[in-house]
């Protein structure tokens, strides 16, 4: 904002949703969140006494925050899937991966001894502690020795050095071809943290070979973290964007005469596997070539969450369905005949709303079983809750792409977790983009005025009406 690169109207907007957040979060005190409040009243300038305070209450809520869930789930009273977000939102943003923080946890669920989420929260509040961000050596290893000119640096591996420092680490080393290698020094809490650096690193480096050579970087398609038991591909960290309306129609390899979905899927494609900043401009720029007027660039993030917010309830009814069936296969007659994944959300939606639904195995499932429950209850004000969560996502990396291509700022602290956030959600808003322009033929601003209809009529009288919003005439 001192730089002139976020506005005031952006930063109201966060504002708003911080207030919103912390409003139902059981881990302020009432002393804190009063005093957040009162110096959220007005944008706080930078440098000011409120930017400061605000600041303060981050430190103080952010040094215990899991001992705080811990006493908030002894006293059993809150809820399960913000404590579920809330928890995992913080470890991830502390720089812990994904799969360490599975493993660990997986470890105690699964373990001998009766297990709470009040140890959960006390135990992981403790490996935050003792598992501090350190250094990893990560080897990035290439087919050819790239094109330099004054020949690979000194501190590089090159020929029998390669094997040499593999063997060293205890990797096997069969199959490895590679004249050259350089090691990668990345600070991280855990090694699958340090392999997503390493990649964008390599990342930054195919960028830079390509511009400056016209040639790619030819790179080994897997990373070996020294210290780890066993490497790690170098593409492992897709961020999950999908846009399965192309294999389902066959559409791949089409030629289409309107050239404006092509573009922004090509775009969209960033999103899923380029370095953190290409993905952010890549991807918005995808939503917004399609879903934003000439005169209000921001409103691409509101008419995608409406459509992603329209597709919600189909998609989980249809996972659930595919697992009753997997679970009692031949018993749910009806299932098994049905046609069209629209006709088996709308089974399954009446099994949820008459309690006939099976206890399914898995937590998440029975999880999701309780949110359709919920949203069938009162659909228009569950649907609010949703969107306006998805559009507060997607403002989000609308500031992110301010940042990076007004500011040139590429270290903004919203840059990964925002990715993490948005890149699934975004695949499947433009997946209904695709559906809508393929299938149905309907322009996507057409396609957003549809949902916002859907969303604004939806009401108690037929909940089923969620399993088709976009569907609505």
């Amino acid at each position: 904002m001192a730089e002139g690169h976020l506005s005031e109207p952006s930063l109201k907007r966060v504002i708003g949703s911080i207030r919103n957040r912390v409003r139902q979060h059981p881990v302020f005190t009432a002393a804190e969140r009063a005093l957040l409040n009162q110096n959220l009243g007005e944008v706080p300038r930078p440098g000011s006494v409120q930017h400061f305070t605000v600041r303060q209450i981050s430190l103080a809520i952010s040094a215990n925050y899991l001992a705080r869930w811990g006493t908030v789930v002894t006293a059993s009273n809150f809820n399960v899937e913000l404590f579920a977000r809330s928890v995992a939102g913080h470890l991830l943003d502390a720089g812990f991966s994904g799969q360490y923080l599975r493993r660990f946890i997986n470890t105690r669920y699964k373990g001998a001894a009766p297990f709470s989420l009040a140890q959960l929260c006390d135990e992981l509040q403790q490996e935050m502690a003792t598992t501090p961000v350190r250094d990893f050596d990560v080897m990035l290893a290439f087919e050819a020795i790239p094109r330099l000119r004054n020949g690979a640096p000194p501190s590089w591996l090159q020929g029998p050095a390669v094997i040499e420092w593999l063997r060293n680490q205890g990797f096997d080393t069969a199959g490895v071809r590679a004249p050259a290698a350089v090691i990668l020094r990345v600070k991280a809490r855990d090694s699958i943290g340090a392999a997503h650096l390493a990649r964008s690193e390599s990342d930054r480096y195919a960028a830079r070979t390509l511009l400056a050579t016209g040639a790619p970087l030819k790179r080994v398609q897997t990373l070996w973290i020294a210290g780890d038991s066993a490497p790690v591909d170098l593409n492992h960290d897709r961020r999950g964007v999908e846009v399965r309306e192309l294999y389902r129609e066959d559409r791949i390899f089409t030629t289409d005469p309107d050239k404006s979905v092509d573009a922004a899927l090509e775009l969209l494609a960033h999103l899923d596997g380029s370095s953190p900043a290409a993905a952010v401009a890549g991807g918005w720029g995808a939503i917004e070539g399609l879903l934003a007027p000439p005169n209000d660039r921001s409103s691409a993030a509101d008419n995608l969450a409406a459509l992603v917010t329209c597709s919600f309830p189909r998609a989980e009814l249809t996972r659930l369905a595919h697992l009753v069936q997997e679970l009692n296969p031949g018993g749910y007659p009806a299932l098994e005949a049905a046609q069209t994944n629209r006709e088996r959300s709308r089974i399954v939606g009446q099994m949820i709303m008459g309690g006939t639904m099976p206890v399914l195995r898995g937590l998440s499932d029975q999880a999701a079983v309780t949110r359709m429950e919920k949203l069938f209850r009162d659909p228009k004000v569950g649907l609010g809750v949703v969107r306006e969560v998805i559009s507060d996502s997607f403002h989000r990396l609308y500031r992110q792409r301010n940042l990076i291509l007004h500011g040139g700022k590429l270290d903004s602290v919203a840059l990964t977790p925002g990715l993490r956030t948005v890149a699934k959600l975004a695949g499947a808003g433009m997946d209904r983009v695709t559906h809508g322009h393929y299938v149905q033929h309907v322009e996507p601003l057409d396609l957003v005025a549809k949902a916002n209809f859907a969303l604004a009529t939806v009401d108690t009288t037929n909940p089923l009406v969620c399993v088709e919003l976009l569907e609505m005439s």
